[in-house]
């Protein structure tokens, strides 16, 4: 069941393009959606929930204030141009790193699924972005499910789940179901062969075959793309298939593991234009 889903915002075009997705979820579900904006300030020792904050500086207390007065007004705004009738929205601005709220807040509100809106990046920009969604990619406690683009409907039809099939990829296998069921779609299985890890094509498909049956998944089909990078296969599959959504499992560390570093993950949000869905093995 999904009935708590988190929007974190930063009022980017991005970040409403991320409300209309979790909206469109909500409305499948009848999931409540929290939009959670973070101010982040440069010394703030202690903010209480009432808002009075306890710091030496005067200055700094009333350059807090006006920027969570401005961040209201900007919240009320967002609210009013993402039409969500029927979808209960609540609202919260805090003082605090984003990163280290966005997961408090996930265990706080037993929180389902994330959804954020990512600008992407290409070349040398991405060096110097360290950017807050790939952090929570890679530390969130649910799936996370990352957009660009405006999808006002966010009809899912095609998913491409991406991954090595090994068995401790079966603790996101029942989320990515869940997925696949919300929306009817078809689920495309995909083994990226590469040289550096390269199998027989007939072991492959009886590998995944066997994670097929092993999980239980009901209208897929099964695909083994050979490319020389993993992410590149990933993103060529796709876009061969015409996918609405790319699934992975990720580890939230980078690694040898093949298929499931988090750094595969990160890359893929970057990019591709469509939304990814991720979820952090334990």
């Amino acid at each position: 069941m999904m009935k708590r889903i988190l929007v974190p915002t930063d009022f980017s075009e991005e970040a409403r393009n991320a409300f209309e997705v979790a909206v469109a979820i909500a409305r499948r579900t009848g999931a409540a959606i929290k939009l959670l904006h973070v101010v982040e300030a440069p010394y703030v020792p202690d903010f209480s929930a009432t808002g009075d904050i306890n710091t030496p500086d005067g200055m700094q207390q009333v350059y807090v204030l006006q920027l969570l007065e401005a961040t209201k007004k900007q919240m009320i705004k967002l609210i009013g141009a993402v039409p969500h009738d029927g979808v209960e929205v609540v609202q919260e601005v805090d003082v605090d790193k984003p990163i280290n709220k966005i997961k408090r807040t996930i265990q706080k509100d037993a929180v389902d699924l994330v959804v954020m809106g990512s600008k992407g990046s290409s070349g040398l920009d991405e060096f110097l972005i360290g950017s807050n969604t790939e952090k929570v990619v890679r530390t969130a406690d649910c799936p996370v499910l990352t957009v660009k683009n405006r999808q006002p409907e966010f009809d899912v039809r095609e998913i491409v789940l991406a991954s090595d099939f090994k068995r401790e990829a079966g603790q996101a296998m029942q989320r990515f179901k869940t997925f696949q069921e919300l929306f009817g779609a078809r689920l495309h299985l995909v083994y990226i062969n590469t040289p550096g890890a390269f199998e027989s094509s007939g072991n492959l498909y009886r590998k995944l075959e066997d994670a097929a049956k092993r999980y239980g998944l009901q209208n897929y089909s099964i695909n083994i793309y050979n490319d020389t990078v993993e992410e590149d296969g990933i993103l060529q599959f796709a876009q061969d298939i015409r996918a609405d959504l790319i699934m992975m499992a990720t580890h939230g560390r980078t690694g040898l593991a093949h298929l499931l570093s988090g750094s595969i993950a990160e890359d893929l949000v970057n990019h591709t234009t469509i939304p990814v869905l991720t979820f952090q093995l334990k």
